[in-house]
């Protein structure tokens, strides 16, 4: 690829400018890699919330349902004979 007419000083030149392109280029993919990272974290934590919040309302449904049930019942306790 290396042209015989290129100076040695364009080819220092341009090997630099690629080097810094390749240094952006991993800058941006590192950069990427890390705002995936918090998304994957941020979506587990928002999924373990929603379990919590589905344990706490099903609990609290079936509490509140059973204190409804045993608050109209009367018990009776009567002498044996």
């Amino acid at each position: 690829m290396d042209s015989p007419n290129i100076l040695p000083e364009e080819h220092d030149a341009q090997r630099a400018m690629e080097q810094k392109s390749l240094r952006n280029v991993r800058s941006l993919l590192d950069k990427l890699e890390g705002e995936e990272a918090l998304e994957r974290r941020t979506r587990r934590r928002i999924g373990w919330a929603l379990v919590v919040v589905t344990v706490v309302a099903v609990a609290g449904g079936y509490a509140w349902i059973e204190s409804r049930h045993h608050r109209g019942e009367l018990v009776t306790l009567t002498p044996g004979r």
